[in-house]
């Protein structure tokens, strides 16, 4: 059972690498793979123009795996990319830890936290694509209004691309064509988010750490 679990792991690793040890071996093993081609081909004692031929099917090969490669870093990079960004937003979001007179410790919401929390709603609603069109919509116009509070380039640009995609859609444009669009609305959203002006929880992400517990309010 450990074999076959310890077998498991290195196929997984090796077609979803996420580490760089992962990428390590991977570009290791597309080295040796060269090699070992390299001195078959000689030790077939080929004229020149097969020789030729032969090593440049090899270099073909090679170019195609480092595309992969190449390919599996980038989805890599997005989905640990993800993963923070997600895990950045629940921390935002978290309840504060106050330590009563009696030493015990609840958990209570303030209205920063319930911010964060309302904006990380907001961020997923946007990047969710199994929504309705109407769904989005109301993503979009809540949205749009949460931006609207404050006026500066960053949300008048949030409010521009809001507009701009809820009118597409109520045009009748393919959603399939609107990749580009939500995509930067999505960005800008997340820098919306980690402004402290917009959203008081992201400037504990701009500072030192605070300790966890306080005997004289919340943390």
């Amino acid at each position: 059972a450990a074999n076959e679990k310890r077998r498991q792991y290195e196929v997984e690793r090796r077609m979803n690498p996420k580490t760089l040890k992962d990428f390590e071996l991977l570009y290791n093993e597309l080295e040796a793979w060269r090699h070992k081609e390299m001195a078959a081909i000689r030790a077939l004692n080929l004229d020149d123009a097969e020789y030729k031929e032969r090593m440049n099917d090899l270099l073909a090969k090679q170019s195609k795996a480092l595309q992969t490669i190449d390919r599996l870093k980038v989805d890599a990079s997005k989905h640990g990319h993800k993963q923070r960004v997600s895990r950045m937003l629940e921390l935002m979001s978290k309840p504060k830890l106050w330590e009563l007179g009696n030493g015990e410790v609840q958990e209570v919401h303030t209205a920063s936290t319930e911010r964060a929390q309302e904006l990380m709603e907001l961020y997923q609603g946007l990047n969710d694509t199994t929504l309705t069109i109407d769904e989005r919509l109301d993503v979009l116009l809540n949205t749009k209004w949460t931006a609207k509070d404050f006026d500066c380039p960053l949300t008048r640009d949030i409010v521009e691309l809001c507009d701009r995609e809820a009118e597409m859609l109520n045009r009748g444009r393919s959603e399939s064509t609107l990749g580009g669009l939500r995509k930067r609305l999505s960005n800008l959203f997340l820098q919306f988010i980690e402004t402290p002006d917009f959203n008081p929880e992201a400037a504990r992400f701009l500072k030192t750490q605070q300790p966890m517990l306080s005997s004289t309010g919340p943390i």
